[in-house]
């Protein structure tokens, strides 16, 4: 009876915690906008990234997130608005090319 009682003991924990973390992901990149993100030809360079994408932005395109080439769109676009164009590391629930952010930190250079 004891094995088992450790045995679902052990079953349960290692449950909760992949429940707990399942699709909570830390990614590092840059935020900008939809229209120049997915452009093989840069519109912009790192140095006017972050006037480029707030204009853009602006004009009614939307934020993404770029990290390592990968566009993830984002679904709480309020929460990146004022990162627009510069380094950062988001954590977030990752589901298919859509990432929710949960944290933004800015990444000073």
């Amino acid at each position: 009876m004891k094995k088992y009682l450790l045995l679902f003991a052990l079953v349960f924990s290692m449950g909760a915690t992949f429940a707990a973390n399942r699709g909570d992901e830390h990614l590092k990149g840059y935020i900008d906008d939809s229209m120049c993100a997915g452009t093989a030809t840069p519109m912009c360079t790192a140095a006017t990234r972050a006037t480029c994408a707030a204009k853009c932005i602006k004009g009614g395109a939307k934020a993404v997130l770029v990290v390592d080439g990968k566009v993830y769109k984002i679904a709480n676009q309020k929460a990146v608005l004022k990162y627009a164009g510069k380094n950062v590391t988001v954590d977030g629930k990752v589901t298919d090319d859509t990432i929710e952010v949960t944290k933004v930190t800015e990444v000073k250079s």
